[in-house]
């Protein structure tokens, strides 16, 4: 199902973009160029990983799935307001015995009834049925032999007390609304969870990128420095053994390119299958680059952002709110049952079918009936308990609430101070870069005037080569800290997501 997924997303994207804007650099273009090797290389950017996964990545196919699933219980509460048809069919024959020679020996009924109930949001329960009934029988005593019964009924049921005039019918609706939107919530929580590390995982790769760069680098300046001293070496001027020291110098920077090519393609594969690519051949190199716009942050105005848009906070006032409409429905159920029935009814009673019908309407033959009952518990225990429980679940709920409000403000904060950390370490990290450039290169200036040796030069060379993985490492972790500021702050997700859940 995901095989070449991302190879005819990344076509579609690059087709789209001439379409829409030809005179502009399209940050959905792929390049694509077959190697030696036979591997497609696909250049893409972070916003171009971020669609793609998006549409792609399983786990966010299947949060989706999971609130589709949920939604499905709005139809099922949403049913004590269906329709019902109902219809009986009978035959009779009764030819049993009596013992009263009133009732013949042979009585024959055919009774036929259709009829539509319906509970509409005030709790009212109303009905209407018709029905058919042929009657024959041997007795003598029958005035109308056979006679057909036509009768028309319509019936009302309305709840006084528990379940006062729907209450209790609504009520479980508005709580599966709730349910469904706090759902939803939690669902969004997943996907831009795994957006966010989609996102991490594209910046691994490009810090891996970047080490395989720097190794490379350290490579040339390890070979410039060997080939220097194989000169002088063959001139008299250094000793075999420090040539033996910058041969193994330069064989380890080898091995260090072939363990970050390594870890490049381990990278590659992970975001491979991130975005439910089954090529594993695709060589994706990143577009955006991990040096950019490095600045300190304010948590003032990210934290009226969180409170806005934190799903976790939307959902407690969602619990809250829950807990209000359940602990009415509670009060509610303590009151004692009561209903109001009513019916109105008219027949017609005739020899033929159809003048038994014409009767209904023509005689004033009517029907009324109008009951009142009640029944309740004299302990009442079962209610008392459940709407002491939820005077509990509300307190809790409101609680939470506060509980969340709090932690918001921790996250946030926590996640500004850890942005503006790797701001300021950065800056640091760069003024030690050029530093240890300085200190090689004034290094190899001393070697030229004859006042150095290979172990202090192979050594400069590797605090430089720490000093740029360190800031590389410092930038992903920087990238890394930006995308869990957004996350927490829940603005992550919209910067990509478009249309409805």
């Amino acid at each position: 199902m995901g095989k070449n997924i991302l190879k005819k997303t990344c076509v579609g994207l690059l087709f789209t973009g001439i379409i829409v804007n030809a005179w502009v650099n399209d940050s959905w273009a792929t390049e694509k160029t077959v190697e030696s090797k036979g591997q497609d290389k696909i250049s893409l950017s972070l916003e171009d990983i971020s669609r793609i996964g998006l549409e792609n990545n399983l786990d966010i196919q299947i949060a989706k799935y999971d609130a589709y699933i949920k939604r499905t219980g709005l139809e099922d509460s949403q049913s004590v307001f269906d329709i019902f048809l109902n219809g009986q069919a009978f035959y009779l024959n009764d030819q049993q015995n009596s013992d009263s020679s009133l009732a013949g020996t042979k009585n024959i009924s055919n009774n036929y009834s259709l009829g539509l109930s319906k509970t509409i949001p005030t709790g009212t329960k109303l009905g209407v049925e018709v029905a058919d009934a042929r009657s024959a029988s041997n007795s003598t005593f029958s005035s109308i032999n056979p006679n057909h019964e036509a009768n028309v009924k319509f019936t009302l049921n309305q709840p006084l007390g528990s379940n006062f005039f729907g209450m209790l019918d609504r009520g479980q609706i508005k709580l599966s609304r709730l349910d469904i939107d706090n759902s939803d919530f939690s669902v969004l929580e997943r996907i831009e969870k795994s957006l966010a590390d989609l996102q991490k995982t594209y910046w691994q790769l490009a810090l891996r990128l970047e080490e395989l760069n720097i190794a490379r680098q350290m490579l040339e300046r390890s070979k410039k420095l060997y080939e220097v001293f194989a000169r002088r070496n063959k001139l008299g001027l250094v000793e075999d053994a420090e040539l033996f020291a910058l041969e193994a110098n330069l064989i380890q920077n080898n091995i260090d390119i072939t363990i970050a090519q390594q870890q490049l393609r381990i990278a590659q594969n992970a975001l491979l299958l991130a975005l439910n690519e089954e090529d594993f051949s695709l060589d994706i190199m990143p577009k955006s680059e991990l040096t950019g716009l490095i600045e300190r942050l304010t948590a003032k105005d990210i934290l009226r952002t969180a409170v806005n848009q934190r799903r976790d906070y939307k959902q407690a006032k969602n619990d809250l709110e829950i807990q209000n409409i359940n602990l009415t429905m509670k009060q509610n159920s303590l009151w004692p049952r009561i209903d109001l029935d009513a019916s109105f009814a008219r027949n017609g009673l005739e020899a033929d079918q159809a003048d038994a019908w014409q009767n209904v309407g023509e005689q004033d033959n009517p029907e009324l009936y109008v009951g009142l009952s009640f029944s309740m518990p004299l302990e009442n225990r079962s209610a008392r308990s459940k709407k002491q429980k939820a005077e509990n679940e509300k307190a809790k709920a409101l609680l939470n609430l506060k509980r969340i409000e709090y932690k918001i403000i921790v996250q946030i904060k926590n996640a500004v101070d850890a942005v503006n950390m790797y701001t300021d370490k950065i800056k640091a990290q760069q003024q030690i870069l050029d530093l240890q450039e300085k200190k090689l290169a004034y290094e190899e200036k001393r070697f030229s005037n004859g006042r150095s040796d290979s172990d202090t030069l192979v050594r400069f060379q590797q605090d430089l080569l720490a000093a740029q993985r360190n800031l590389a490492q410092s930038l992903f972790a920087y990238k890394a800290a930006r995308i869990d500021l957004k996350q927490a702050a829940n603005s992550l997700l919209d910067a990509y997501w478009t249309g409805k859940l």
